[in-house]
């Protein structure tokens, strides 16, 4: 009777510690390609905070998801303890670790992006090249005429000096002339 606490063995809590454990390591491990990610896109605040609760919320199903398997449902403290443990015994050892290498991964995971990116767009780009050049053919004649119609219309211009407002202009200056000559 005494090995049984809250209607569990203590063999089967010990288990749960340690399998709690060895899941809070796992999710040391995908806090780390969180944050990769994260690095290789932005390390701005915003882009933080994102992430950060984003993994939250992978931390908290998959952690419910554990706790249905392992203990029926039944959320326990040391379950929980022995998670974050598990978590911290990670982030304080094979996290340091990774963590220093992690530029080196992420330039290996943007060179990927790049290859990914390149061959993914190359299509679109060779038809871009494709018809630029079919319309640079086409339309090479069309500039040619428009410069040549731009340059015969400067000749085909006639000025007019008789214009509306040329005549009005010339009205109001003769009448103030008039009107000053009859003020002396």
């Amino acid at each position: 009777m005494t090995d049984y606490l809250y209607g569990l063995s203590l063999a089967s809590q010990t288990r749960g510690f340690l399998l709690s454990l060895g899941f809070g390591f796992i999710m040391g491990i995908f806090y780390d390609l969180f944050r990769i990610i994260r690095i290789s896109i932005s390390n701005g605040k915003i882009a933080t905070i994102i992430s950060d609760i984003l993994y939250c919320i992978f931390l908290c199903f998959s952690l419910f998801l554990f706790c249905l398997t392992i203990n029926e449902g039944e959320i326990r403290l040391y379950l929980l303890l022995g998670a974050g443990a598990g978590f911290c015994v990670y982030y304080f050892s094979l996290g340091v670790i990774i963590f220093s290498f992690s530029e080196r991964i992420i330039s290996t995971i943007k060179k990927i992006f790049i290859k990914i990116f390149k061959t993914l767009s190359f299509p679109f780009v060779f038809m871009f090249g494709k018809l630029r050049k079919l319309f640079n053919k086409i339309f090479a004649k069309q500039r040619k005429n428009t410069k040549n119609i731009k340059n015969k219309s400067k000749f085909l211009l006639k000025v007019n000096k008789r214009l509306l407002y040329n005549l009005f202009v010339k009205k109001q200056h003769t009448v103030n002339r008039e009107n000053e000559e009859s003020e002396e």
